[in-house]
């Protein structure tokens, strides 16, 4: 059985190897991205920007970065090499989530950051947020 030592004289060997944690992803989005479904992605945008010329300057385009807090366990690290993503599938049954959502156009323009509780109702307690700062 390998023990610490070896371990550490192993990293040792192999400097391109760093000790990560993998990100969890479910097992449809590690799927989703490929080949087909990002030209079918592209091919839309084109048709959508022809439809829609007030698109063309992308000055009406957003992207919506999401970054959200679980209570789902968080994966053991794993020896990978460096420079490299990896990813583990992980269960998404339980687990509470807040989500913070950013968004923002490639023209240099963003909105304001929106937290989404997982309550039906909002809270009073939640209602005072950072300055310029939206909850729903």
């Amino acid at each position: 059985m390998a023990g610490k030592d070896w371990l550490r004289s192993f990293r040792g060997r192999n400097c391109k190897l760093n000790l990560k944690r993998p990100e969890p992803c479910s097992l449809a989005r590690a799927t989703a991205f490929n080949t087909h479904n990002v030209g079918a992605f592209f091919n839309n945008l084109r048709k959508a920007m022809q439809r829609h010329p007030c698109f063309g300057n992308g000055t009406r385009i957003y992207n919506l970065d999401e970054s959200s807090t679980s209570t789902v366990q968080r994966p053991q690290k794993v020896l990978a090499p460096k420079r490299r993503s990896i990813c583990k599938i992980t269960s998404r049954k339980r687990g509470v989530l807040v989500t913070t959502c950013c968004i923002g156009s490639a023209s240099g323009q963003a909105l304001t950051p929106t937290m989404v509780f997982p309550r039906k109702n909002l809270k009073t307690h939640m209602v005072h947020v950072p300055h310029l700062e939206l909850s729903v």
